[in-house]
């Protein structure tokens, strides 16, 4: 492992992030939508998302507003994540995250090269450092406290259909990052209920460790409906579109009455 040190590091990372950015109104969404986030009955909040076609690429971006409980009360958490994937293959290549609460930022970023990835971490006025470690083979995956479009790329990235138990690499961000080897496996189908209809959903579930387990309700398109996460209590489920009300077609013009002698 090497350790970069300094804030100059991350500055350089972030640049080079958002010069690839597209401009908003020269980006064409392929899919935006909102998550409502609950720990357990209590609603904490909104998470936004929009998938961006880059050219050759795609772009994530996901902004998380939430009301977390404290010691001090309840206070603001506010997130955003931005990444840079293949088209195609929806590999990762950059990621860029900044977090606000209880009054302090923290800036992480991943840069990801054929063999190797840097991720950095910065806290705003207490500098900032990178470690470049191994990149593993296969997709890697991203679990930034628990951001639900994270999980809905995870939908999107993995075999449709039915398939066993299989291994996937999920590199916990945190104050001590931790590179998982979870499990996904495909469990199944299951009707719910969502914007007020029965949808047929494709059950998946993520196994991160001994632990923790996401339970993940999968759209026709391979979108994310809803996440469940027992032990710590998260859920979050995808506001459904509104409904296309049909307008009711006008009355008839009223007959002229025929006229007398005709």
């Amino acid at each position: 492992m090497k350790r970069l040190r300094g804030p100059i590091a991350l500055l350089l990372a972030t640049l080079a992030f958002v010069a690839i950015l597209p401009s908003q109104g020269l980006a064409s969404i392929v899919d935006r939508g909102s998550f409502k986030v609950y720990r357990g009955d209590r609603v904490l909040g909104a998470e936004t998302f929009e998938y961006l076609d880059a050219a050759d690429s795609l772009v994530l971006r996901a902004r998380q507003y939430l009301t977390l409980p404290s010691p001090e009360g309840d206070q603001p958490f506010e997130k955003g994540a931005d990444l840079l994937l293949g088209k195609q293959d929806l590999v990762l290549r950059q990621y860029q995250s900044n977090r606000k609460f209880h009054g302090e930022e923290t800036i992480r970023a991943l840069v990801i090269a054929d063999t190797h990835y840097v991720a950095y971490r910065e806290r705003k006025d207490a500098g900032g450092e990178g470690d470049s470690r191994v990149l593993p083979p296969g997709h890697l995956f991203v679990m930034d406290s628990q951001m639900v479009t994270l999980f809905d790329l995870m939908c999107r990235s993995l075999p449709a259909g039915a398939f066993p138990d299989r291994p996937i690499n999920l590199l916990a961000l945190g104050p001590r990052d931790t590179m998982l080897e979870a499990h996904a496996a495909s469990i199944g189908n299951e009707t719910i209920r969502w914007g007020g209809k029965p949808v047929v959903a494709r059950k998946l579930q993520i196994v991160a460790d001994s632990q923790t387990t996401f339970t993940l309700w999968v759209g026709p398109q391979g979108q994310l409906l809803r996440l469940s996460e027992p032990r710590g209590g998260l859920r979050a489920e995808r506001d459904a579109p509104p409904i296309k009300r049909r307008t009711p077609a006008p009355p008839p013009p009223p007959k002229t009455p025929p006229k007398p002698g005709g």
